[in-house]
């Protein structure tokens, strides 16, 4: 019908653990009338956030396997639920009326309002001048220039991290290390373990 349905839900148990790779199963029942399915909605209970690879909606007349290759963090960090959509695309004006609310949630989610300092668990894609490359608040000589956003510098942009300013009043936030390059960095770690 196109009609945003009421929330089918369950709860999802352990079934298998191979190493780090765990597999949850979840059951239930979707009434005949209800229609195509449009989204899943995810709320993890963990403590910690866990990686999410797929969902796999079995038993339909045709199953659906949902690519997610996504963090989710625990709803003690972020109370927001995810919403991951099955691999079928819609132009604006044949969007089912049902998704329309789900997608321009998630897409306000992605780009943030702009303000306040980035948590760990937001996936927002909001962009800055690189700020953040000296430390004059130390010493004066480690003052940096911001690159981006300028006639002389316009490029490039980073995603903004909404610190505050340094303390000595110049361009420079407080010194920032982004999760990449803590990725980076881990990566780095466990190559040297594995070499030495």
């Amino acid at each position: 019908t196109g009609q945003e349905k009421e929330t089918i839900k369950a709860y999802a148990h352990r079934v298998k653990q191979k190493g780090d790779d765990v597999t949850y199963e979840a059951e239930f029942k979707v009434g005949q009338d209800f229609g195509e399915i449009g989204a899943v909605v995810v709320e993890n209970e963990h403590h910690k956030e866990m990686f999410l690879v797929e969902i796999v909606l079995d038993g339909l007349t045709d199953p659906i396997t949902i690519s997610c290759n996504s963090w989710v963090h625990s709803k003690f960090d972020n109370p927001q639920k995810r919403v991951f959509f099955p691999p079928k695309s819609y132009l604006p004006s044949q969007t089912p009326s049902g998704l329309k609310r789900l997608r321009k949630e998630e897409l306000q989610a992605l780009r943030g309002n702009g303000v306040g300092e980035r948590k760990s668990f937001e996936r927002i894609y909001d962009y800055d001048v690189y700020n953040d490359l000296g430390d004059p608040d130390s010493d004066l000589k480690k003052k940096r220039p911001v690159l981006g956003g300028n006639k002389q510098f316009p490029y490039p942009r980073r995603c903004r991290t909404g610190r505050p300013r340094c303390e000595s009043g110049t361009s420079s936030t407080l010194n920032y290390i982004s999760n990449q390059q803590h990725l980076c960095q881990t990566v780095q770690s466990l190559e040297n373990c594995l070499l030495s």
